[in-house]
């Protein structure tokens, strides 16, 4: 008998189930859970088929421009009571209207079927009883009603809760064309309002926008969950119930760049142009690099909106400019922009740089009027090179020390030795010459193990050093060129090329402007750009190391006897 049961049953719900693949609803409703509503607050509206329909046969686009449309919930429900099923199908959408008046929503076909028109009243905020205190409501605010493009305006949101928060997200206000960030923290503390305390949720937000004309910035919406103490809870538990609001809609004109103002758009209350000089400025010498930074500032603005620094140099210096950097930052609600240039310059000789002075144009939104950041002219003093400055030594006197008079003169002035004893110029005389002799010594001692060695060394009398010899020279370059290391290479480079030119002493710069090989310039200049920058550059000597190796062992050949003198000790085959 149970199984005849069963077999019936499972019968009946097969021809339920395919009859429902091809039934079409009989009925289809339209109700909501409020009428009237307020203007910031959400309500329900459940629209409902008695019969199992395709899920996206509901489409609520028709309200998007009455009203703020949320999140939309389906179900479907199936019930068998004596063999007798019924199915509906219910979507639920939570809706906030944007402003006060009387709307209708329209009617919606499902499936075929058609839901009655609603008419429902939307009470603006300030007809509410000031007796009946709000549980929840939002307040948006503007720092001004008329701006320039793409200047900053200050929106403020507060949340007002009268109830425990379990849970809820804050949406950011919506504007288009615009640049909308949050910037700070989230402020929190409590207030009294028409006699009865609220939690406040205070949020900024930095609004740039992007278009002119008269905009509509449209409220930020708030979606929670808060504790419903009407309801009795389970032990731990308090039973919550969901919440939606919005904070109303602000306008501004915003207005477009005055047609007179023919430079880079800046609009600002406040642009500053900084330059920064790397060392000691009165200690600059010629062939070394000098760090100058230059920092543009503007509060109000976004690091997008900065334009480059352009700044001019002296023809008789070379430049490495580093990559910009540019950030931007929060201070005090107000967003700050900063860019950053940074600039390797190498003067090619001693003398005077001038500086041209850099001018950076901006409009005050204060005045509003067109005005300038300026950096001056600026002059420096560069020194000769290091290894031209060097002083000679003191040579040793050639006159007969027994022959000095007793009065000797100094630029006109007259010197008065006094007369000693002659025990103790004796004395003196001996210390003297044991001290010569033991130089001399020492001096033949260092040429002899030189000689030894096979190290030839060249002595350019009335030098003040000793340069090594060119073999020596081209060994330490051809070593620092098979490890790339710049350094080393643009300190031997002077020397070598120097050399090679037929000319003492020159620094790079004065070195590559008498050889004149472009491609040589080129590879020198690639190697300084990667060593002075100031973010991390890899740079490789396979593009320089061949061109200077063949470079040099043509220029060796013609210049070896004119600068390679004959030893002091020569060696004896």
């Amino acid at each position: 008998m149970r199984a005849i049961k069963s077999l019936l049953f499972s019968v009946s719900l097969l021809l339920s189930l395919s009859g429902s693949v091809l039934a079409q609803p009989s009925e289809v409703t339209a109700v909501v859970d409020k009428n009237p509503v307020m203007a910031d607050e959400s309500f329900n509206l459940t629209v409902t088929a008695n019969d199992d329909v395709d899920r996206t046969a509901f489409d609520p686009s028709a309200l998007l421009q009455d009203f703020v449309v949320g999140r939309t919930s389906i179900s479907s429900q199936t019930q068998m009571i004596n063999f007798n099923t019924t199915r509906t199908t219910t979507w639920s959408t939570v809706l906030i209207p944007r402003k006060p008046g009387r709307f209708t929503i329209p009617a919606f076909t499902v499936d075929g079927q058609q839901t009655q028109p609603i008419s429902l009243m939307v009470m603006p905020v300030s007809a509410s009883s000031p007796n009946q205190g709000r549980d929840i409501y939002i307040t948006t605010e503007l720092d001004v009603n008329q701006a320039y493009l793409q200047q900053q305006l200050r929106y403020t949101v507060k949340l007002f809760l009268a109830k425990d928060l379990q849970r809820g997200s804050l949406a950011n206000p919506t504007l288009p064309k615009a640049d909308i960030r949050q910037i700070g923290k989230d402020k929190e503390y409590n207030e009294i309002v028409d006699g009865r305390r609220y939690r406040i949720i205070e949020r900024n937000f930095a609004i740039i926008p992007q278009q002119s004309g008269t905009l509509t910035i449209e409220g930020p919406m708030f979606e929670g969950e808060v504790v419903d103490n009407t309801r009795q809870s389970f032990g731990f538990f308090n039973r919550s119930t969901p919440v939606n609001r919005v904070g109303p809609n602000q306008e501004i004109t915003v207005l477009p760049i005055p047609p007179n103002y023919a430079d880079h758009w800046l609009p600002s209350d406040f642009v500053q142009l900084n330059e920064e000089w790397q060392g000691d400025t009165n200690q600059y010498h010629a062939g070394e690099p000098i760090t100058r930074t230059l920092t543009l500032t503007a509060i109000g603005v976004v690091e997008e909106q900065l334009p480059p620094i352009n700044s001019q140099y002296p023809a008789n210096v070379k430049t490495y400019p580093d990559q910009a950097e540019s950030a931007t930052v929060e201070k005090d609600n107000t967003l700050v922009a900063q860019r950053k240039e940074s600039v390797a310059i190498i003067p090619s000789e001693a003398g005077t740089l001038v500086f041209p002075e850099v001018r950076i144009p901006w409009f005050n939104i204060l005045t509003k009027r067109t005005e300038y950041t300026v950096l001056p002219e600026k002059t420096l003093q560069i020194l000769p090179a290091l290894n031209q400055a060097t002083a000679p030594l003191p040579t040793l006197p050639m006159q007969n020390t027994a022959q000095v008079p007793t009065a000797a003169k100094n630029h006109n002035t007259d010197i008065t030795i006094a007369p000693t004893h002659a025990a103790d110029n004796f004395w003196s005389w001996v210390s003297v010459v044991l001290g010569i002799l033991w130089l001399l010594t020492l001096l033949a001692w260092y040429w002899h193990s030189r000689g030894r060695k096979s190290v030839n060394k060249t002595v350019d009398t009335g030098a003040p050093n000793l340069p090594l010899s060119n073999s020596e020279l081209r060994k330490q370059l051809t070593k620092a060129l098979a490890q790339s290391d710049s350094r080393a290479i643009q300190t031997l480079l002077p020397a070598v090329l120097s050399e090679v030119c037929g000319q003492s002493k020159l620094s790079l710069s004065q070195a590559l402007q008498v050889l004149q090989n472009e491609q040589l310039n080129q590879e020198v200049n690639t190697m300084l750009a990667a060593q002075y920058s100031r973010t991390p550059a890899e740079w490789n000597a396979k593009q320089l190391s061949p061109l200077l190796q063949a470079y040099l062992s043509k220029k060796n050949a013609d210049h070896t006897t004119a600068f390679n003198l004959k030893p002091l000790y020569p060696t004896k085959n």
